[in-house]
Parts: structure tokens; C-alpha cells; sequence
């Protein structure tokens, strides 16, 4: 996808057909459609300073300085020039952990283990895929502002604006974010792909799970030690729920550094057994039920539904809610109570 121009001093005219960023974005995100090809890995590289080669610290402060200073985190009209996101949370995970296996039984097999991804790459490049072992996912959680979240805590029925552009500027400073490190690495000769930006990336219903992606950033966070899940299915980490995710895969040995818990719903008030169910409550399309947790279907059709609700009223060309990850417990941290109980 093209660089997005940020509107400055006014909405967009007829966002419903102006938008083509956004309409991009969200063909993208369904069918893995626009995205710029993929970059050449560089076989010329002979390294002899093993010093050279991006380590844990390197990602970590890699993403963390493109964060605060890419031109790219940034809203439009009426919010130009506030940032989407705030400081990230980065971890990391072997391709070879046996969680990846465990992802085929409970999301589908569908959802490619790293090694799967990372050989449609290699083969792209024509050269042989890297063991396992050799590979490692890199996952980052990115926390939306105080603003946002103040803003869509206050909605009741349909996505409050600054987490609407947040949703579609964010998606799209996400995946230049992945973009340029990936070309980066495989300009030094480090093979790396970013799922969610590759023709491989599609969202569609599968079945058992319903509507579903072939990487999720979710389980990968997860899986890196960054959160576990809340009932409303969002990821509940020391910064929140109320966040955009991303992961990439590298060829590189990297060291998770974050323990797992093995308890997917650790940070959960509800599933530890604390009175809570806000996200219940919140939820416009009662799609999150004590009984049940959360109805992707319903979900579904209510997000699907504002799609008109935000070219209409924010002028954009994107769909969203996230009214069950603002004004609850979990939205900014751990919710206290479980704090400390790990």
C-alpha cells in the first residue's frame, strides 16, 4: 500500500469512494489484496562481525524509536498531529516453541507455524528454509493514547472517532512499521516476513472458530509472554487491552525473556473468579455473555455495521468498535487485583 496522506485541515469528501487508502487496507485485511511485493533477500552479504547482527536490544529499541518518532503515527483532521500510539511492548518467541504446534489444534490448520511462513519466503528468494530452531517471531503490543481511550469509553452504541482512525491509521503505520524492518534485514542478508503484509494474509470464516486470520497477532503476543486473554478475546497485558498488535518472523536466534502463563486467562478478572464482567456490559451487540464469553458472529455483524456509521460521520473508510476493551478493568493495565498474584 502507498503512503497515506493525513488530512489536516479538513475531513475527506466522499469517503466512501475517496478513501482508497482505507478501502485498500480493508481488502488487504479480507483477502490479502495491494500489498507491495515482497522485498529481495540480499545472498551477497558475508558477514565476519557477528557483533553486526540485530539482537533482542536492537528490535526492542528499533521498534520503540519508530514508534515515537515515525511520521506515520500520527491521526488527521480534527486530531493532526496526535500520535496513534504510545511506548510498545516488544517480546519475542522461538519458531520452534511447541505452542505453534498446539495453534494448529486450537485456531485451525490453518494458522501457519513460523517455519511455514518463513519457507514461503525462503522460496520466494529461492534458498533453503531455515530450521525451527534458527527462526524466531518478534511481537510487539502497541497502547493507544489516554485520548482514545477516554473517547471511545465514553460511546455507547457505535466507535468513538479518535479509536476509529486509530483502527485504520494504526493498521496502516503497523504494517509500514513491519515493512521497513523486514526490507531492512533482508537488505543485510537476514531472511524475514511480515505475515499481515504478504498475499498469505487473509481473513475469512474457517471451520470451528469462525471468522479467523492465518497469523494471529493475539496468540503470538500471547505466546511471546506479553498477555492472555480476556472474555472479550482481546489480549489483557501490563499496558491493557486497549492496543493494535504485530509480529514478524526473522531468522535469527532470539531469547523470549517473558514467562508464559500457562493460565490463557490470567489476567482475566471474570475467569479468576473476581466480580467484574464490565466488558459485558459494554458490549453494544451482546456479544459477550457470561455463559458463552464472546460470539465472533456477533461481533461480526456489529462491526461490520459501523462501517457505514464511520464514512458517514468521521469520513473514513473503515470499520470497528473495541467499546468492550474502554472503561473496563483490563483497558490501560492488569486489573490490580491480580496484579500481583502470579
Amino acid at each position: 500500500m502507498n503512503k497515506r496522506p493525513r488530512m489536516k485541515e479538513r475531513y475527506r469528501h466522499f469517503s466512501f469512494l475517496s478513501d482508497i487508502e482505507g478501502m485498500k487496507n480493508a481488502l488487504g485485511e479480507m483477502h490479502g489484496l495491494f500489498f507491495l511485493g515482497q522485498p529481495v533477500l540480499n545472498q551477497e552479504v558475508r558477514r565476519i562481525d557477528p557483533g553486526g547482527i540485530p539482537d533482542e536490544k536492537w528490535f526492542i529499541q528499533t521498534i520503540k524509536d519508530k514508534i515515537a518518532s515515525h511520521p506515520e503515527n500520527a491521526m488527521e483532521y480534527p486530531f493532526y498531529g496526535e500520535p496513534i500510539y504510545e511506548d510498545p511492548l516488544i517480546g519475542f518467541v522461538r519458531g520452534n516453541d511447541p505452542i505453534f504446534d498446539q495453534f494448529k489444534s486450537i485456531i485451525g490448520p490453518h494458522h501457519f507455524t513460523p517455519w511455514e511462513i518463513m519457507k514461503w519466503q525462503a522460496d520466494n528468494n529461492s534458498v533453503k528454509p531455515p530450521d525451527p530452531e534458527d527462526i524466531s517471531v518478534v511481537s510487539f503490543v502497541m497502547p493507544f493514547t489516554p485520548k482514545t481511550k477516554q473517547d471511545n469509553a465514553a460511546a455507547t452504541d457505535w466507535v468513538a472517532e479518535r479509536w476509529a482512525q486509530s483502527r485504520l491509521l494504526g493498521e496502516i503505520f503497523s504494517q509500514s512499521l513491519v515493512r521497513e524492518i523486514v526490507d531492512g534485514l533482508m537488505s543485510q542478508g537476514i531472511l524475514a516476513v511480515a505475515p499481515d503484509v504478504t498475499p498469505m494474509f487473509n481473513k475469512k470464516r474457517y471451520p470451528n472458530v469462525g471468522w479467523a486470520s492465518p497469523w494471529s497477532h493475539r496468540h503470538i503476543a500471547y505466546a511471546a509472554g506479553l498477555g492472555t486473554f480476556g472474555m472479550h478475546d482481546f489480549l489483557i497485558t501490563e499496558k491493557g487491552c486497549a492496543h493494535r498488535l504485530g509480529s514478524f518472523v526473522v531468522n535469527l536466534k532470539l531469547e523470549p525473556g517473558r514467562q508464559r502463563p500457562d493460565d490463557i486467562h490470567a489476567h482475566c478478572l471474570n475467569y479468576q473468579g473476581v466480580s467484574c464482567l464490565k466488558c459485558v456490559k459494554r458490549c453494544p451487540a451482546n456479544a459477550i455473555t457470561r455463559e458463552n464469553a464472546h460470539d465472533k458472529e456477533a461481533c461480526y455483524r456489529k462491526v461490520a455495521a459501523s462501517l457505514k456509521y464511520c464514512n458517514t460521520n468521521y469520513h473514513i473508510f473503515i470499520y470497528g468498535c473495541g467499546l468492550c476493551a474502554t472503561g473496563v478493568p483490563c483497558e490501560s493495565s492488569i486489573p490490580e487485583a491480580l496484579r500481583f498474584s502470579e
